[in-house]
């Protein structure tokens, strides 16, 4: 990748495990930040378009789609909030994938969890990569020792394929559609949720409880939505209220606490008692220059058409656009 390309992951499942009295633990959707600086990776090519059938993970909310990589079929988790796409172990045993190891010294992170004395990666180039009538190919993808990905799941594609084209995902029939990208029609300018670009993932501005805006990573691939303890703390989320929990990071286990936002606003669409996971510790969201992350339990409510085309909206220049609508209506 390019000069420094930034790449960005989630962890998945919710599964709870046994941990000291009084404490919760969710494996839930907690990210790792990893640079690659001077490695140059090519942009993936794909060709046609078409309708993918999603299916919830498990004890989660967030989609999973079948795809055809070179000769073996497998379940890939949908994830805006991953700025590369990554596979498991068991994919690059199977396939005989011949990777390059990231050199220690072109590798640096900001990671949840301290279990980690070192991150050791490896960048595959992958045989094409077939999401029903859709081809992508010369796409590359990251593997990491320390990295266990559900059982269940091939991998994860992330943002560097995703990007390629609109995104009309529609949760209550469990759809998504990827076509060719397209401008935002001037009709749809009101509407439009501009989206910002930063180390590949996508952002936008919202109102927590009436107050903001804050800036917020949108990312399908997280089940709940987090908040900094700094934004807790301009809520004034009653402290007596939150329930103590340890998150399973990247890298082990994160302290948090568990909260209720009363209203989450993101363009013109709005949700009442929103769950939030407080990061206490939250070198992630700092790294980001985010005040948390809007996950599933928000973006699940409605149809969404993403675009990654640039457009100006009151004078200022948007990398993206997102559309929100009830499930009854028709995004355009």
């Amino acid at each position: 990748m390019y000069g420094g390309a930034w790449f960005v992951f989630s962890s998945w499942a919710s599964a709870s495990f046994a941990l000291p009295p009084h404490t919760q633990s969710d494996f839930n959707n907690v990210r790792a930040i990893v640079q690659l600086q001077g490695l140059d990776v090519p942009k993936p090519r794909v060709k046609g378009s078409g309708t993918l059938t999603l299916k919830v993970l498990e004890q989660t909310q967030v989609f999973t789609t079948v795809g055809m990589l070179g000769t073996l079929p497998g379940r890939y988790l949908i994830d805006t909030g991953a700025s590369t796409t990554m596979l498991s172990a068991q994919v690059v045993e199977d396939l005989k994938l011949k990777g390059r190891a990231v050199p220690s010294d072109r590798l640096s992170s900001a990671v949840a969890g301290k279990g980690c004395s070192s991150m050791k990666a490896t960048l595959h180039e992958l045989p094409d990569l077939k999401l029903e009538s859709t081809n992508i190919s010369g796409a590359n993808a990251l593997r990491f020792e320390t990295t266990t990905i559900p059982d269940g799941l091939s991998g994860v594609i992330g943002m560097d394929i995703l990007n390629n084209f609109d995104l009309q995902f529609n949760p209550q029939a469990l759809t998504l559609q990827l076509t060719s990208p397209s401008s935002l029609s001037t009709e749809n300018f009101d509407t439009a949720i501009p989206l910002q670009r930063k180390l590949g993932v996508f952002l936008a501005k919202l109102t927590l409880d009436g107050q903001g805006p804050f800036t917020m990573l949108l990312d399908t691939g997280a089940d709940s939505t987090f908040i900094s303890q700094s934004v807790a703390q301009k809520l004034k989320l009653n402290a007596k209220q939150r329930q103590p929990m340890q998150i399973l990071g990247f890298c082990g286990l994160e302290p948090a606490e568990r909260s209720r936002l009363t209203s989450v606003k993101l363009g013109q669409q709005e949700q009442k008692g929103v769950e939030a996971i407080i990061i206490l510790s939250s070198p992630i969201l700092k790294l980001l220059g985010v005040d948390g992350i809007l996950g599933q339990n928000f973006l699940s409510y409605y149809q969404q058409h993403w675009r990654f085309t640039p457009f100006s909206k009151n004078g200022v220049k948007a990398d993206g656009s997102l559309l929100l609508s009830a499930p009854e209506s028709t995004i355009k």
